[in-house]
């Protein structure tokens, strides 16, 4: 379960996002690489309110790197960011960043949306929905 820790200088949450392996019997080539590649995943997903899941296909011969919330991962539900590539390639410590990157753009395109939506309804209702300057 994700949990966000606060800190006592400025009280902001502060996630530590996590590097899950499923089901846990990646073959030979995939689990080196992604052994060579941990320390940058772990990096690029530390600060991050989401984790790093790392499965393999064995029909397809592909290693897929899906970022995504724990709570949503376990419920198949919520934004999902999936990268996938040959299980020979050594490649995962750049898709895992790119499955980051997108899964932030995503979110952070979500959040704009759901304000608009909120505004939107406000103002069918008559209400004035400003946002001042300094506030996201």
């Amino acid at each position: 379960m994700q949990v966000q820790n606060v800190k006592n200088s400025n009280m902001t949450p502060a996630f530590k996002g996590k590097v899950d392996i499923i089901p846990g019997d990646l073959s030979y080539k995939p689990a080196k690489y992604v052994r060579k590649a941990y320390n940058t995943i772990e990096n690029i997903v530390k600060d991050k309110p989401y984790n790093l899941y790392i499965r393999q296909n064995h029909k397809e011969d592909t290693v897929s790197v899906i970022a995504q919330k724990e709570s949503d991962f376990i419920k198949n539900r919520g934004l999902r960011v999936e990268y996938a590539a040959s299980s020979s390639l050594d490649v995962y410590g750049k898709l895992a960043a790119l499955a980051a990157d997108t899964y932030d753009l995503m979110a952070n395109a979500q959040s704009k949306s759901l304000k608009q939506r909120f505004k939107n309804i406000f103002m069918k209702q008559g209400f004035k929905f400003t946002i001042k300057k300094g506030q996201k």
